[in-house]
């Protein structure tokens, strides 16, 4: 208790800000990066995981230090853009004249360490900015997701020198891309298909029941949840193939990309609803529920989706980056960018 309390004073001092109270939800050439000045805060005494959250902007990717909200540097982009993160390991693929360029990052300083450019060949287009890249736990490797016409083909890249590996399988539709444990999904929202690949092995697809999906996440242990608009969930465990149907927890709207993974078997929801002010869920079936407010606080909806590690969650306003502690409920906003922002990924 002392712990969560000093946590809590920390992360307020550091913030400059004041902490929100939770509100119940129950109701009613690689260019290299644009180093920042960064502040040291000792990793806040050990009260909370170190964490970067990569933001893309017009400006391009920000990466933004949870601990102290500093912008620790900036990585130029073009055209669309997608990031993955996974442990110490960071990914960014945009578009250039001759196709698409993936790039492996420093996570510490924003060095680009490799570079590769698929010649003629673009990203699924995903609309937020992630979903189209993952990085495989197992083997620590980088998966993309190709539009090849009306396919999707997931190719992957060895970790470190981003050297082709070959196609991991395909599909004959796919909107987001996710791994986990040993498993790797294609998501297809519109016709509710989860495609899974377990162990590499060959990809097979399983409905998940729910008619067209807004969101889908997958956990560290391979953990798959999806979710349609009204909030009514579906799991398929680690080592299971079948859904499970979790219905809904209340009255609201699932947020688009509105599900993330924080720990093995756990998620985050986020739900728009009706509260006058943002607020978390006690743990229902490894499940919390983020509200947020869908009236007039506009600057509580999130773009782009959420994302989540550990005891926090992130999103992005399309203007500010924010995050919640999802064990005490304080939210802050990190930063306010100009032009367009939205949540990409989550690293160390």
């Amino acid at each position: 208790m002392r712990r969560l309390l000093l946590g809590a004073v920390l992360l307020i001092l550091a913030c400059g800000g004041v902490a929100t109270l939770p509100t119940s939800s129950q109701s009613a050439p690689a260019a290299n990066a644009t180093p920042t000045a960064v502040i040291d805060v000792n990793d806040m005494m050990g009260a909370f995981p170190a964490a970067t959250f990569f933001v893309v902007t017009d400006d391009g990717v920000k990466a933004l230090a949870v601990l102290n909200h500093a912008t620790k540097y900036t990585i130029p982009t073009t055209g669309a853009v997608q990031v993955a993160a996974g442990g110490n390991q960071i990914y960014i693929a945009d578009e250039v004249s001759e196709g698409t360029r993936l790039r492996w990052v420093d996570q510490a300083s924003g060095t680009v360490l490799a570079t590769r450019t698929e010649p003629g060949r673009r990203l699924a287009f995903t609309g937020i900015g992630h979903g189209a890249l993952a990085v495989e736990p197992t083997s620590s490797r980088l998966l993309a997701l190709f539009a090849d016409g009306d396919k999707r083909v997931v190719e992957a890249y060895e970790a470190y020198s981003l050297r082709p590996l070959g196609k991991r399988f395909e599909s004959f539709c796919g909107d987001r891309l996710l791994a986990g444990g040993s498993r790797v999904v294609v998501a297809c929202l519109a016709s509710g298909e989860i495609v899974i690949s377990d162990g590499g092995a060959k990809a097979f697809p399983v409905q998940a029941g729910l008619g067209v999906l807004v969101a889908a996440a997958v956990s560290a242990d391979g953990t798959i949840l999806a979710g349609r608009d009204d909030g009514t969930l579906a799991r398929i465990g680690a080592t299971a193939v079948t859904p499970e149907r979790i219905e809904p927890f209340r009255p609201a709207r699932l947020v688009p990309d509105g599900i993330a993974s924080s720990d093995p078997q756990t998620f985050a929801v986020g739900l728009l609803t009706t509260d006058g002010a943002l607020g978390i869920s006690e743990l229902r079936s490894s499940v919390r529920y983020i509200s947020f407010p869908a009236g007039d606080r506009i600057k509580e909806i999130p773009v782009g989706g959420l994302l989540a590690q550990s005891q926090f969650a992130f999103w992005s306003n399309g203007r500010e980056a924010r995050h919640i502690d999802l064990l005490q409920g304080f939210a802050e906003t990190m930063a306010t960018l100009s032009g367009k922002a939205l949540p990409g990924g989550v690293g160390q």
